[in-house]
């Protein structure tokens, strides 16, 4: 499975992908809210190209074939 910065070359100047760090994620408790990633603290967020959120995954729930339905569907909006 192709992580997130693995990724990155196949979509760029598509899509920004970004990874966010443990440290930062926990820091922002009120984004975990927001985009519903509940008590894991961690997950995949997509936005469209407006910033606004178009699917979250919470946990480690997804791998490579969600990372790239998530890019799809930011890169449709």
């Amino acid at each position: 499975m192709a992580a997130v910065s693995e990724l990155r070359p196949e979509f760029e100047g598509q899509v920004d992908l970004t990874v966010v760090s443990a440290e930062e994620t926990k820091a922002s408790g009120a984004d975990l809210e927001r985009y519903n990633l509940g008590s894991r603290r961690h997950g995949l967020v997509a936005f469209d190209a407006a910033g606004e959120p178009v699917l979250s995954i919470a946990g480690h729930a997804f791998g490579e074939p969600e990372i790239r339905m998530a890019i799809a569907q930011a890169i449709m909006k």
